[in-house]
């Protein structure tokens, strides 16, 4: 069943705005993205603004040339299983994902236990509606066939939780995934602060809303069931050029290993410059947080190991992830790819074991899904 955008904001934000201060009430703010794009200049948000992380980037609009996404994903604490949904929009030359008459889709992809793929692109061609509060944020994208929404509770919370919900029995797919985040939200190179820069590479922003957390995945995709739990996470893009014209490559990959907590972005620019951002928090506590030279570095082993990677190669056999602490101390790790949930030639969606800790200490086990953009 398809629910207008203002009942979003008072039903489906119940649950997870019920740790919220029920007397502390602000306006919401209403606002929605068209199925089409604008016919002028597109500008985005490069300086954090106070309870923005969240919210759409592009000014008044995205036009041919831009684009705007929010990401969630979970990978299993089993073998194989995961999900992700990406709410995209954007313009037609900007990324290498369906172009389905109009710049909002929804694109949901992942594996299931036996490590089969699934992909599933749907457009929004009923625009998608966005409610804001200090309480949190509701949004719906509306299909031809269903709708697909996600609301989370406030940032400022500790531990905020989203829950992705989907309705769409004309694609053949419906259920939620649910995360409770376990790492503090952040930009780049800082924490959620306003007045910070959220340019990751120039021209690509980036903003992290919740780094790690549990997550519960409940979906039914064309008559498979696809229920388990594991690890999540959730941020979003924005870039005023086409990917392809900024971007050489780069590897991105979020993980939980024992009670750490690690994202990391190593990522290679059109100039050759190569950019960083390191994520570490233990139990909630943050470790490493920087955008220094080298204080992320990651590499491919195995198969398919060139350096930088170009288009049409395969995946790797896995990454060496060093983050560099300071004082001599680093924290090491090491993923191995268990199943490719999305190849396309520019980029590799993966997922798998990883090994890691402070190197020369303790190593701890756990579980990882990582990307690879290959121009």
């Amino acid at each position: 069943m398809m629910y207008p955008v203002s009942l979003l904001g008072s039903a489906l934000l119940t649950a997870s705005l019920a740790r919220a201060n029920p007397y502390a009430r602000s306006g919401v703010t209403k606002s929605v993205l068209p199925f089409q794009v604008i016919n002028s200049t597109s500008t985005a948000e490069v300086i954090s603004v106070k309870g923005g992380l969240d919210l759409p980037k592009l000014t008044p609009g995205v036009n041919d040339t831009t684009f705007d996404w929010w990401y969630f994903d979970a990978v299993s604490t089993g073998k194989n299983e995961s999900v992700t949904l990406v709410f995209y929009n954007f313009g037609q030359t900007t990324l290498a994902v369906p172009y389905l008459d109009g710049p909002l889709l929804v694109q949901v992809t992942g594996t299931y236990e036996n490590g089969t793929a699934f992909s599933k692109a749907i457009a929004a061609s009923g625009n998608a509606n966005f409610e804001s509060s200090d309480r949190g944020i509701a949004s719906e994208w509306i299909g031809s066939g269903g709708s697909y929404s996600f609301t989370g509770s406030s940032l400022d919370m500790i531990n905020p939780s989203y829950t992705i919900s989907i309705d769409d029995p004309e694609s053949g797919i419906s259920g939620s995934l649910k995360l409770q985040s376990i790492s503090p939200s952040r930009y780049p190179c800082d924490l959620n602060i306003p007045g910070v820069t959220q340019e990751i590479i120039p021209d690509i922003y980036w903003s992290n809303a919740v780094p790690d957390a549990d997550a519960i995945a409940e979906f039914t995709i064309d008559g498979e069931p696809l229920q388990f739990q594991g690890y999540g996470y959730h941020d979003k893009n924005w870039g005023v050029k086409p990917l392809e014209e900024t971007l050489n490559t780069w590897y991105w990959g979020h993980a939980r290993v024992g009670s750490y907590s690690l994202v990391w972005l190593d990522a290679l620019a059109k100039d050759g410059k190569e950019h960083f951002s390191s994520w570490i928090t233990k139990d909630g506590d943050v470790v490493s947080k920087s955008c220094e030279e080298q204080s992320i570095v990651v590499r491919p082993w195995g198969e398919n190991s060139e350096y930088p990677p170009t288009t049409n190669l395969s995946a790797p056999s896995g990454y060496n992830i060093r983050y560099e602490l300071g004082d001599g101390k680093a924290f090491v790790a090491n993923f191995t790819v268990e199943a490719v949930t999305m190849s396309i030639g520019i980029y590799q969606r993966l997922i798998g074991p990883i090994v890691g800790g402070i190197e020369g200490e303790e190593q701890y086990e756990g579980r990882s899904l990582c990307e690879q953009f290959q121009y």
